[in-house]
């Protein structure tokens, strides 16, 4: 069994990697889209497996394949016997997470995106960035979610259920590694935080929030039904709530001794 871990940016996914490094037992695969600084967002994208593909023929190798891709890198690679693995954020603090980073990047970057002002009501205006975490788990372009969102929520939801070990909400990210020892046997093994920046005491206006969850309003029901999904099924394991306390204690010690990279 193949699995595919679709990284939507900023969702932790980074973290959840070097879980994935830290079992030893485990091949895993980076195949993140081709460098570039000012490219279209949705091409570099949606090329990506097709770019990683040429560079690793031997993709066969891999247990586990991450990544800032699509769904439907199964359908480039010719994967057979696959499942996927995602994550999802509440969108409002994703969307507020995405634009701090837009922050963090080069000015000639950021200049390109958006020549005027870099506010946060400016920002609202890169259409390419509202409800990417649908983007990311339906496989659709970024114009067909804009212009069927009931079509889009459906696919999330139908990619899911057929292709899909499970998702999980990175909020419960502890839990979420004792959900998918149970869906697929990975070992919840200690680790890092990586790649998370500080907060900033950036106020944002009550009425930017309202846009955020308006303009991300198909993430937002995509959100709800997974959070839902893992917490009902998360009641089925035994000892769940124990366990991931436990986990947590152990796991700030190990963060505490154990000096990062």
């Amino acid at each position: 069994m193949k699995y595919f871990f679709i990284h939507t940016p900023k969702t932790s996914g980074t973290t959840f990697m070097e879980v994935l490094l830290a079992d030893k037992n485990n091949q895993v695969g980076f195949f993140y889209q081709q460098p570039g600084d000012m490219d279209d967002f949705e091409k570099r994208i949606k090329d990506g497996p097709s770019y990683n593909l040429a560079r690793t023929p031997n993709w066969q190798k891999f247990d586990f394949i991450g990544g800032h891709f699509t769904f439907g890198i199964h359908e480039v690679l010719k994967g057979e016997d696959f499942k996927y693995l995602g994550v999802v954020r509440e969108p409002v603090a994703h969307y507020i997470s995405s634009y701090r980073a837009f922050l963090r990047t080069s000015d000639a970057y950021k200049n390109y995106l958006l020549p005027s002002n870099k506010t946060i009501e400016n920002y609202q205006s890169l259409k390419f960035l509202h409800n990417m975490q649908t983007f990311f788990l339906s496989g659709l372009s970024i114009e067909e979610i804009s212009k069927d969102k009931i079509r889009a929520y459906e696919t999330v939801i139908e990619n899911s259920e057929k292709y899909f070990a499970g998702v999980y909400p990175t909020e419960r990210f502890d839990a979420g590694l004792f959900y998918f020892n149970h869906k697929i046997g990975m070992k919840p093994l200690y680790y890092h935080r990586k790649n998370v920046a500080a907060n900033r005491d950036q106020e944002i206006s009550e009425a930017a929030l309202e846009k955020i969850a308006t303009i991300n309003d198909v993430d937002v029901k995509v959100y709800e039904y997974f959070n839902k999904k893992f917490n009902e099924e998360l009641k089925a394991l035994p000892f769940i709530n124990w366990k991931v306390k436990y986990f947590e204690i152990m796991n700030a010690i190990h963060s505490y001794r154990t000096p990062t990279s």
